[in-house]
């Protein structure tokens, strides 16, 4: 794999990951329950934590990192929004969203480490996928116990 690809990688990463912290910081905003106003806001900080880890690998390839998320994370924000204000605040469908874009995420983490990365960026990637599945089954096991 050539350093332009691997940046590109994880480039890619870094915007779903910014779109999660991003997506987490809105989410907490939009709780009214203080459990999940603390839950989001650590996920986000985790995240943010998360994309600055990325960037710094990005950077040592000799890369620009990515500083922003997705346009489709953006739109994504938008209608958890919309859907909030037109909804109420419902806790299932906020943890039901919540858990799509965490299920997304998982989704380009495991398509980067189908890939042919260094070992000590696959060792990464992988530690990063390993919170994110952790937190997605945190959050489906919210979302079952609330429904």
């Amino acid at each position: 794999m050539t350093k332009d690809e691997i940046v590109d990688t994880l480039n890619d990463l870094i915007q779903i990951t910014e779109d999660s912290h991003e997506g987490y910081r809105k989410s907490a905003e939009d709780a009214d329950e203080e459990d999940l106003k603390s839950l989001f806001n650590d996920f986000s900080a985790q995240r943010g934590a998360m994309v600055r880890d990325l960037q710094k690998h990005v950077a040592e390839q000799g890369g620009a990192p990515e500083a922003s998320g997705t346009v489709l994370g953006g739109a994504h924000r938008f209608f958890v929004g919309l859907k909030s204000t037109v909804m109420g605040r419902d806790r299932t469908a906020l943890l039901q969203e919540v858990e799509r874009g965490e299920n997304e995420a998982i989704r380009r983490y495991e398509q980067a480490l189908d890939k042919e990365l260094p070992t000590h960026l696959a060792s990464v990637i992988s530690q990063h996928l390993s919170r994110l599945r952790s937190d997605r089954d945190r959050i489906a096991s919210m979302n079952k116990a609330s429904a």
